[in-house]
């Protein structure tokens, strides 16, 4: 068992590794900003290399200091160019400077789109992390986890990955178990218990009921203490229990019954895009959902209400989708 010393120092760990990915997370937005900007500019090298020919082919139409001019369009005589010029320099030399910027743009279309989708993505991938480290934050009484403890282990390879300047003021220090706790999940309206179902001990218990597109009943926690009665009380073994992986969220389960039957892909991927829409991820495109059987779900010994640990899990990634008022129960 972890001692609470222990567990203390993981927890600080942890924010001192999160704080230093945030202030990295703001240089890779501000950086994506400017490469955005950059490949604005290079996607008019075209235009400028068009606006140098052009001058040169009117060279004695430019009026000399003007700050703009018009002219015919080489390429189209029905089309006239307005072409911004330096009135502190000729002509010429303005048309030396669009021929410049057309190069450098040409140059830009090749090397800025691959630099940008890298440090696009690797903001991307460092924001799901500090968000895992938000929700295990926000909700630490409701908490669905994976036995893989990555989190902590996921920080520190982040963190081993960043600038030696940026880890300077870290101390060093090894990978630790953790993972992402999750938290409560929405309220919503009350709904009818099942027939031959236990009533819960309070209103507040009571889970969300719906049917599937393809009618399978689904139950939706409705915050930390109703997700622990749905996935410790009221689920069955045979079930399927589903939740977003890495953000807060419902317990939501999919009743199998006893039968042979097995729910399809489409329901799964309908059940799971409803868990991904009650969780802190609901506004995300692509959301990873975890699936498998309530009997591979268990809750720890003295763990709080929500706490839930699985095995067998299975993800599909899903966008996260507001169940129909129809399908209620």
């Amino acid at each position: 068992m972890t001692s609470r010393s222990t567990t203390e120092a993981m927890a600080e760990r942890r924010v001192e590794i999160a704080r230093t990915l945030k202030r990295y997370h703001a240089r890779l937005a501000r950086k994506v900003e400017a490469l955005r900007g950059d490949l604005a500019e290079a996607e008019r090298a075209a235009e400028f290399r068009t606006w140098a020919e052009t001058l040169l082919a009117y060279l004695r139409q430019v009026p000399a200091r003007a700050a703009t001019v018009v002219l015919p369009d080489p390429a189209d005589a029905t089309r006239n160019l307005t072409i911004a010029l330096d009135p502190k320099v000729s002509a010429q030399a303005n048309a030396a400077r669009y021929f410049k910027r057309a190069a450098k743009a040409e140059r830009g279309l090749k090397q800025v789109p691959p630099r940008l989708s890298a440090t696009e993505a690797e903001a991307h991938e460092l924001e799901v992390l500090l968000a895992r480290v938000a929700a295990l934050e926000e909700g630490a009484s409701d908490t669905a986890l994976v036995d893989d403890a990555a989190l902590d282990q996921d920080l520190e390879s982040a963190l081993a990955r960043l600038p030696v300047a940026l880890r300077a003021g870290l101390r060093p220090g090894g990978a630790s178990s953790g993972a992402a706790r999750t938290g409560p999940a929405r309220a919503g309206s009350m709904a009818a218990v099942a027939r031959g179902e236990e009533r819960a001990p309070s209103a507040r218990l009571q889970p969300r009921r719906l049917k599937s597109a393809e009618g399978w009943d689904v139950l939706i926690g409705r915050n930390n203490e109703g997700n622990d009665y749905l996935t410790h009380h009221l689920a069955r073994p045979e079930d399927y229990w589903f939740h977003v992986h890495g953000a807060a969220g419902s317990h939501v389960v999919l009743r199998r019954g006893k039968g042979a039957n097995e729910p399809s892909k489409a329901t799964v991927d309908e059940v799971a895009s409803w868990a991904a829409f009650y969780s802190q991820a609901r506004t995300a495109g692509r959301v990873p959902v975890i699936v498998t059987r309530k009997k591979y779900v268990r809750k720890p010994k003295k763990g709080p209400p929500g706490l839930a640990l699985c095995t067998n899990e299975k993800t599909v990634m899903v966008r996260p989708r507001e169940p129909e008022r129809e399908s209620s129960g």
